[in-house]
C-alpha cells in the first residue's frame, strides 16, 4: 500500500519516518498488534519478534489539527506522550479516543493511506492470537514488511508490472557491471517501490552495494533477508555472514547464535530447500512438469516441517526463547510456502496462455 507522509503538519515525525524508511529498518518488520475495526500496528518487531536498534523519540505532534480517523497513519507510544519511535499503525476506523483533548496529547497522526486500503482491511480479518511475548492479537499467519520505499517517478509506465520489474533488475545489473554503487543503489529503491521480489541474489547485491556505499543499516537489513531465504551451505551464504559480521558485529553474532540454536533444537526437523520456478517465456512442458513435482514435494516436505515445529512451540521442555526461535521458522516456513505458490500459479498460467 501507498503513504502519503504529512511533513507539513508532523514535520519531526514525517522526518523520523523517513530516516527508518531510508535505512532499510522496517524489512521483516511484522505487524504484531492487529483489532479489527481499531487499527494495524508494526513497526517494532522482526518475524522472531525482536527489536531493533531506534532512533531517538520524536516529540508529540498530535495538536497538528490532524485527527485519527479511518486511514490515516499515526506514531505508536507509550504513555509518555513524547516516546514515540518506529512503531506505527493504521487506524481501521474513526478513533476519536486516540486525538488529543484540552491539555492532554494524543497519539499523532503524520500520513495516510494513498493506496491500497483493502490491502490494510485484509491484514485485519486475519485471525489473531498468541504470538512471541504477546497473548493475543497477532496475525495467523505472521505478516511481515518485504519492503518499503519512497515512491519515485516511474522509468517504464508503458510496461507492465512483471516488465518493468525485468527492466529495472536489468538496469541493476547494468549499474553494478559499470561499478556505478550510486545507481544501483538507487534503482534498487525504484525496484522495492515497484514492488519487485527481491530473491537471494537480489539481496545479497543490493547489501553490497550499499555496503560499497558505507550505508551500513540498510546493507545489514538486506543481509538480514537474504540470510532468512539463502542457502545456508552455499559459499556466498557464509560470505553474507562475514560481511554481516564486519558491518554489525554484535547483530550478525546474533543471528548467527539464533541460527545455531534452532539448528539444534529443530535437528529432527527436515527444513526442505525451495525448487526453482522456470520463467514461462522461455521454458518447455517437460520442464514445467518437472517444476510441478517439485513444487508438490516442497509442499508435502514443508507440511511435516510445519508439525514438527509445532511440536517444539507446544513442548513445556523448551525455554521460551526456544519456542520464539521455533515461532519464527514457523511463520517463515508458511511465508515461503505462499511465495512459491504464488510464483508457481503465476508462472503456471502465463505458460497454460502461450501454449493456446
Amino acid at each position: 500500500f501507498t503513504i502519503e507522509l504529512f511533513d507539513e503538519q508532523a514535520p519531526a515525525h514525517a522526518a523520523n519516518f523517513l530516516a527508518y524508511v531510508d535505512r532499510g529498518f522496517y524489512t521483516g518488520m511484522v505487524f504484531h498488534r492487529v483489532i479489527e475495526g481499531f487499527v494495524v500496528q508494526g513497526g517494532g518487531f522482526t518475524r522472531q519478534f525482536r527489536s531493533k536498534p531506534l532512533l531517538e523519540p520524536v516529540e508529540n505532534e498530535s495538536k497538528n489539527g490532524l485527527a485519527n480517523s479511518r486511514g490515516t497513519l499515526s506514531a505508536a507510544r507509550t504513555t509518555d506522550p513524547h516516546s514515540a519511535t518506529s512503531q506505527f499503525y493504521v487506524n481501521l476506523s474513526n478513533n476519536n479516543s486516540l486525538n488529543p483533548r484540552g491539555d492532554d496529547w494524543g497519539y499523532t497522526v503524520f500520513g495516510q493511506v494513498t493506496e491500497g486500503m483493502s490491502v490494510v482491511d485484509n491484514i485485519a480479518a486475519l485471525p489473531t492470537g498468541a504470538g512471541g511475548p504477546f497473548p493475543t492479537e497477532v496475525t495467523d499467519p505472521l505478516i511481515a514488511v518485504t519492503s518499503m520505499a519512497r515512491v519515485v517517478e516511474d522509468r517504464y509506465p508503458e510496461l507492465s508490472d512483471a516488465e518493468r520489474h525485468e527492466a529495472l533488475a536489468g538496469d541493476i545489473q547494468a549499474a553494478i557491471n559499470a561499478g556505478d554503487n550510486e545507481a544501483a543503489a538507487t534503482v534498487f529503491g525504484e525496484y522495492r517501490a515497484a514492488c519487485g521480489e527481491l530473491g537471494p541474489e537480489l539481496l545479497f547485491s543490493e547489501a553490497r552495494v550499499l555496503a560499497e556505499l558505507e550505508r551500513n543499516e540498510a546493507a545489514v537489513e538486506s543481509l538480514g533477508e537474504y540470510l532468512q531465504v539463502a542457502d545456508n551451505t552455499s559459499d556466498t551464504y557464509l560470505e553474507a555472514l562475514q560481511l554481516s559480521r564486519a558491518l554489525a558485529p554484535g547483530e550478525a553474532e546474533a543471528r548467527a547464535a539464533a541460527a545455531a540454536r534452532l539448528a539444534e533444537i529443530a535437528a529432527d526437523c527436515e527444513f526442505p530447500s525451495l525448487p526453482v520456478v522456470p520463467d514461462a517465456r522461455n521454458t518447455t512442458m517437460e520442464a514445467m512438469v518437472a517444476a510441478q513435482g517439485e513444487v508438490q514435494s516442497y509442499i508435502e516436505v514443508s507440511e511435516e516441517l510445519l508439525l514438527c515445529l509445532e511440536e517444539i512451540v507446544e513442548d513445556d521442555d523448551f525455554v521460551e526463547e526456544d519456542q520464539r526461535l521455533a515461532i519464527g521458522a514457523y511463520n517463515d516456513a508458511v511465508q515461503r510456502q505462499e511465495d512459491l505458490a504464488e510464483r508457481w500459479n503465476t508462472q503456471r498460467e502465463l505458460f497454460l496462455e502461450s501454449q493456446e
